[in-house]
């Protein structure tokens, strides 16, 4: 009986469904295909460096065939002193005296550096000799030890010990500011009379004690309170004017009232032509000290103590016969001349002349005041210097000076 069964769906279908199928894995696939990423990665070993052996031919070290000596005796090694500089303030030094009637200040403008020389690191020592005041560290003391200073008068110029108090006090006050130097100054004393002038040194001296005491040493004879002489410079020995020819030499065993030692000095004749040419009498008094000073020393400040004005001019004669007058304003050129060769033409470098004019003892102070305004003026203010007048010298003597003043006074002042 030929029964033949109805096929299905997927059988009647077969081949259609079997391409759907495929087609739908393969739509699968795709989408899987396309979502995946593929990542490569790619390791890059280190680079290394090997050094590959190399032979080299080795040398024979040969002995030496010169014998060498080793020392074995070595020197120690030297210790270096380490030095150190201390910060040191130094204080100025004041020297204090009691204020004196007369002309003070006002003859000089100092000005602010004196000469221009201030040293580096120090101040400038501030000085008050007898009320001239100035600053200066090279400084010169230019002090009149003759008959006027002791106050003597008559036929032999002889004073008492009553009046050689003066001399002694100025003395005194001169070592006195010497002892108040700093020790980095530089100072020196010369001594004049008229036509004499005798230096301490030929140099300066540092101011330690030792030439502190030196200027003692020096001074401590001269013009002793008791005695029978006439002045210091009376008298000198030979040796003194052969010392003038060959300056600077030593002259010792002088006098018990001179100076312990000196080197006596005169300005060269050539030097006395060029700076004072027409002074008849040439540099003298207290200004061959000063040019002593200048052309010898080269201070920054100049103390000069007298009692009177004389320079070379005053000394010759006019036609009629009288004196010639002093010439204060040909000495003051003469001396900046000498500055002019010495310091250079810068005037702040040139040193100040300050001048104390010592009164006679129970006279007027008017003629003193005069001989520093009138005659010493024009050289303090060519030196923009400073000067001052001792009319009482007991305003500057201590306790012990004026008790011995006064004991000489009861026996010596009515002769």
């Amino acid at each position: 009986m030929g029964d033949k069964r109805e096929k299905g769906y997927f059988a009647k279908h077969a081949k259609s469904s079997a391409a759907m199928v495929s087609l739908g894995i393969h739509a699968v696939l795709i989408l899987i295909a396309v979502s995946f990423v593929a990542v490569t990665v790619i390791q890059k070993e280190d680079i290394t460096f090997e050094a590959k052996p190399v032979n080299r031919p080795k040398m024979k070290l040969k002995k030496l065939q010169v014998p060498v000596k080793v020392n074995k005796n070595k020197p120690k090694p030297k210790l270096r002193k380490r030095v150190v500089v201390k910060d040191i303030q130094r204080k100025t030094p004041e020297f204090k005296m009691p204020e004196i009637t007369g002309v003070k200040g006002g003859l000089g403008n100092m000005g602010d550096g004196v000469s221009g020389m201030e040293s580096i690191g120090f101040s400038m020592p501030e000085l008050n000799f007898f009320g001239a005041k100035a600053k200066g560290e090279k400084v010169v003391f230019v002090v009149h030890f003759g008959p006027a200073t002791i106050q003597g008068g008559g036929k032999d110029n002889a004073g008492t010990p009553f009046s050689r108090m003066t001399g002694l006090t100025i003395r005194n006050r001169l070592e006195d500011l010497v002892d108040t130097l700093p020790e980095y100054t530089l100072f020196n004393v010369i001594a004049y009379w008229a036509s004499d002038a005798w230096a301490m040194e030929p140099t300066m001296q540092l101011a330690t004690q030792a030439n502190k005491q030196k200027v003692k040493d020096w001074m401590e004879p001269v013009n002793p309170l008791e005695g029978n002489y006439s002045h210091c410079f009376s008298r000198p020995p030979r040796s003194i004017s052969a010392a003038y020819k060959n300056y600077p030499k030593k002259v010792d065993n002088l006098p018990f009232y001179a100076t312990k030692w000196a080197y006596p000095y005169y300005v060269p004749s050539e030097l006395e032509k060029k700076y004072a040419p027409d002074a008849p009498g040439g540099i003298k008094h207290w200004g061959r000290g000063v040019a002593w000073a200048i052309l010898e020393q080269k201070p920054d400040t100049i103390f000069v103590l007298t009692t009177n004005y004389i320079d070379g001019w005053e000394s010759g004669s006019s036609e009629k016969g009288t004196r010639t007058p002093a010439q204060p304003r040909k000495m003051a050129q003469s001396l900046q001349k000498m500055c002019l060769d010495v310091y250079g033409p810068d005037k702040k470098k040139w040193p100040t002349i300050n001048v104390v004019v010592l009164a006679k003892a129970g006279k007027d102070s008017s003629g003193a005041n005069k001989v520093l305004s009138s005659e010493f003026g024009p050289i303090i203010n060519a030196f923009r210097a400073d000067g001052s007048v001792i009319d009482d010298i007991k305003k500057y003597m201590n306790d012990a000076e004026q008790k011995l003043y006064l004991k000489y006074q009861s026996e010596y002042a009515n002769k």
